[in-house]
């Protein structure tokens, strides 16, 4: 299973570098699907797979420049991790959480990325040194001093 992921990343990437945007795309939500199939017909999901095909959608939907569309994919991935699975304890999901959070700040969003990413730290608590980045400081301020 493996190597047949990784030939459809790779196909995916070379849709990319042939300008191909909307096939590339295309090629990493089937892919996520089958994952997504894959893990009802065996009771379960490879959240792995599921994670990696969805922070390479993530990328490659952010680099197009659609931030709705960027955002819909992290929270399909929750959606379907989080709520369909109730998952409470999963490293490759932290790292999800992780570049949305990044991906909330950049577009300006501090305090729901704060959230996020403390829900990731949940998870995956080597991920904690991130709160010590001027940015999540500087949220950490500003929810503290709104709180008092």
């Amino acid at each position: 299973r493996y190597m047949e992921l990784a030939m459809k990343h790779y196909f995916a990437l070379t849709k990319v570098r042939n300008g191909k945007f909307d096939h590339a795309e295309k090629i990493y939500r089937r892919t996520i699907d089958e994952i997504i199939q894959e893990g009802e017909e065996h009771g379960g999901c490879d959240h792995a797979q599921l994670a990696v095909t969805t922070l390479l959608l993530a990328l490659h939907t952010q680099r197009s420049g659609d931030i709705k569309k960027t955002r819909s994919v992290f929270t399909d991935f929750l959606r379907i991790v989080y709520v369909e699975n109730d998952v409470s304890d999963c490293s490759c999901s932290a790292r999800v959480l992780q570049a949305f959070a990044l991906f909330e700040m950049k577009n300006g969003l501090p305090t729901k990325s704060l959230v996020i990413i403390q829900k990731a730290i949940e998870l995956d608590e080597s991920l904690v040194s991130i709160l010590k980045w001027k940015q999540f400081r500087c949220a950490i301020e500003r929810r503290n001093k709104s709180q008092t």
